[in-house]
């Protein structure tokens, strides 16, 4: 089924669905309200889009259900500058303002001037307004209008995608490449073309998104990797090689469970003066259930840093706590699933079991006459689901 729409105003609080094929007749710009409670075009999974241009969009936001790559069919003041996602339940609009006059979407204005030490100018022409909770990469487009030109000085290769951090209230560079082969068509060139980010972000870690040029000034490092990833004891590893330091001081490990508020978690020297491959390594023992965001904030010795890509992991399993950690006397394990506790098991670190029950032993587990050390403790549900977790017994 095909609807065709023209100059359709959609109010605050309501939302077109469209299900199938949607195209856009003479003129047919469907407009929403921007501010909140912002007006809404949703598609579906299956949706398709065709017929776009500067008299054919979307002036507002769009939501996007299904994990598809999908390009947004966003524009501004009759210019269309659509950006691709493939999470789902991506929502995004594309504002042709400066940033620094931004009285929409919340959190601005976003002062183009205020940026981090590896972005050297931010577009002062145009915005993309991009959330989601789910990991994706973004891709955002240009046209003559966006003076790309100017932006990177006619070097195409210092472009890069940026977001504004809330946070810190600046500008911070994405690790992204500029599209051989360009969204809408063509080859990228400094009139027309598209850029990807390198790896998968959340798109609520910032509030706004643009276009910059990176910085010539040196980075403390060259980052060729980064992963995190879970082990068996449900701790996460994180994992990253350099190829270059110079300089450079440390690593710090920081981990946000909604990509807007990071916490350090600890801190890894680097070696400082290297034109060869060094491998670092970081285990967080304490991850929590659900989504697990890390980055990391390379240091340099005079105080400029960069920050890598963000990686995700996702922990399942029991919503336990061990505690205290380390312990020397008694040890409690406080548990908010509503199913049935049926086997505790605690472990050394050969793998044999020192203490096992089927419930939770309610004046804790007596660690007393246990060999100090690291020792495993598991906990398994009726429903099948466990969380195993590292302890250390003191003396």
């Amino acid at each position: 089924m095909e609807r065709i729409y023209k100059q359709i105003k959609i109010v605050a609080g309501c939302a077109l669905l469209f299900t199938t094929q949607a195209t856009f007749g003479q003129s047919g710009i469907v407009v929403t309200k921007r501010s909140a409670p912002i007006g809404l075009v949703s598609f579906s999974s299956e949706s398709t889009v065709s017929g776009i241009s500067d008299a054919k969009h979307i002036d507002g936001y769009v939501k996007k259900n299904g994990g598809a790559n999908f390009v947004f069919p966003v524009g501004d003041n009759n210019v269309y500058r659509p950006f691709a996602a493939a999470a789902d339940g991506i929502t995004g609009a594309y504002f042709l303002e400066n940033p620094n006059g931004a009285g929409v979407p919340s959190g601005g204005p976003f002062s183009v001037s205020q940026k981090e030490n590896s972005v050297e100018t931010v577009s002062a022409r145009e915005f993309w307004d991009i959330d989601g909770a789910n990991p994706t990469r973004i891709t955002l487009t240009w046209n003559a209008a966006s003076g790309i030109s100017l932006l990177t000085g006619g070097v195409l290769d210092v472009l890069t995608i940026v977001g504004w951090n809330t946070g810190s209230s600046r500008w911070e560079k994405i690790s992204s490449n500029v599209d051989q082969a360009a969204l809408l068509g063509g080859s990228s060139t400094l009139t027309a073309g598209s850029i990807t980010s390198s790896g998968s972000i959340v798109p609520n870690t910032y509030s706004i998104y643009t276009l910059a040029s990176s910085s010539s000034a040196p980075l403390p490092v060259t980052l060729v990797s980064f992963d995190a990833s879970l082990n068996d004891a449900s701790n996460t590893s994180l994992q990253w090689r350099t190829t270059s330091e110079q300089n450079s001081q440390k690593f710090n490990v920081e981990h946000s469970i909604d990509g807007k508020v990071w916490v350090e978690k600890g801190s890894v020297e680097a070696v400082g003066e290297s034109s060869s491959s060094v491998d670092y390594s970081f285990i967080d023992v304490t991850p929590v259930i659900g989504e697990n965001l890390y980055r990391l904030k390379m240091i340099d010795k005079d105080g400029t840093f960069a920050y890598s890509r963000i990686e995700s992991v996702r922990l399942e399993g029991v919503a336990a706590v061990f505690y205290p950690n380390p312990v020397a006397d008694r040890l409690f394990l406080k548990i908010s699933d509503k199913a049935p506790v049926t086997g505790i098991a605690l472990r050394n670190a050969a793998g044999n079991s020192v203490f096992s029950a089927s419930s939770i032993p309610a004046n804790g587990i007596d660690v007393k006459s246990l060999d100090a050390g690291i020792y495993l403790i598991q906990v398994i549900l009726e429903n099948g689901q466990y969380r195993t977790q590292k302890i250390l017994v003191t003396k």
